[in-house]
């Protein structure tokens, strides 16, 4: 019950944020986590990461790319537009909360260690693309805050698997990391990360 309060608490202050302009996921403990009870409200993902790209597109801040693929690297400044199209794929499909509620089981996890609660979706159909969300909130401090969100995503083309992992770590950054798979090849990979604050986070 105390999860559902922290959540409908935190559902509401994104709501308030969707309408203004305005680390990589938390380490396992040595402990395990503490499973809680599902829940009836679903965390409005969607809004969410709708809200952090409208903050980095109204605010002047340096926004730095850096991609990896086989080994070589580069890095590059991106104009507001090109992080706005990076940062929207993101928005996937089934993000929204109705969707989520119909096609996925939550659970909610907490970490004694680092006091994280986490949201973890599931799907109810395996066969669908979108195969984990993990929500982690930091709850207290007066305003709960979202810590990150992670997002896997698996399709197969022809004869190639593609497995996609997504981290958007709150007010900072994003990670996409991708990889091809192709039967009977090695495996490539891919990996793009974008930061427009590049402060220590909480």
């Amino acid at each position: 019950m105390k999860h559902s309060t922290v959540l409908l608490f935190v559902c509401g202050f994104l709501l308030l944020c969707a309408c203004g302009n305005h680390g990589q996921p938390a380490t396992a403990s040595d402990e395990p986590p503490k499973t809680d009870t599902t829940t009836d409200q679903f965390f409005p993902i969607a809004d969410y990461l709708q809200s952090e790209i409208r903050y980095v597109d109204s605010t002047p801040l340096a926004i730095l790319k850096s991609e990896t693929f086989n080994d070589r690297k580069d890095s590059t400044f991106l104009t507001p537009a090109e992080f706005h199209r990076l940062a929207s794929t993101f928005l996937l499909p089934g993000l929204d909360a109705d969707s989520l509620k119909k096609n996925y089981t939550e659970n909610s996890f907490s970490d004694k260690t680092t006091g994280y609660l986490t949201f973890t979706y599931s799907p109810k159909d395996k066969d669908l693309p979108l195969q984990r969300v993990d929500v982690v909130v930091s709850p207290g401090r007066g305003v709960d805050k979202v810590k990150s969100i992670y997002l896997e995503r698996v399709a197969r083309e022809s004869d190639t698997l593609t497995v996609t992992k997504m981290y958007w770590e709150a007010r900072h950054s994003f990670q996409v990391i991708t990889s091809l798979q192709p039967a009977g090849k090695t495996p490539l990979f891919r990996q793009l990360k974008v930061v427009w604050d590049a402060g220590e986070t909480d």
